[in-house]
């Protein structure tokens, strides 16, 4: 399995369809979503569960923000520190990506005119900024590697 950008893409087209009624209904969503596309990320990680609920309350407090982009960028990078950190059990040191996504520029105009054309612009973002983390195999031959 690997990370898979159209699944995402998928996935934020239908939450951006039907949005959550509240912050934390729309970040149970938000997090849904990245935790099945985290899913499938080589090295695998056994903490991706633990950094989708991480991301679920760290968005739900962004969401309750006049602007969530800085909340936002934290709490992926929360998550992607716990997908790192669950690579381990596979035999892998993971490295989260080293810089934040970068919501406010992600998020800012110009605007994309449909609901599709936005979630693939987020979803290529996200799986632009996922891609950046790296691995090293903990036994020799100490292979590195980038996420996939």
């Amino acid at each position: 399995m690997a990370l898979d950008a159209a699944a995402l893409t998928t996935s934020l087209q239908n939450l951006m369809t039907t949005p959550g009624a509240t912050a934390a209904a729309a970040a149970a969503l938000w997090a849904s979503a990245f935790g099945s596309y985290a899913g499938g990320v080589v090295p695998t990680s056994a903490a991706v569960p633990a950094a989708q609920a991480t991301l679920q309350t760290a968005l739900a407090a962004a969401f309750a923000l006049p602007s969530a982009t800085a909340a936002m960028d934290t709490a992926f990078t929360a998550a992607a520190l716990t997908i790192a950190g669950g690579m381990t059990a596979g035999g892998f040191t993971g490295t989260a990506p080293a810089n934040p996504i970068g919501w406010a520029t992600l998020l800012g105009a110009p605007y994309s005119a449909t609901n599709a054309l936005a979630a693939a612009k987020i979803a290529n973002g996200i799986h632009a900024w996922m891609l950046t983390g790296t691995s090293l195999l903990i036994a020799p031959p100490n292979t590195p590697g980038v996420w996939l």
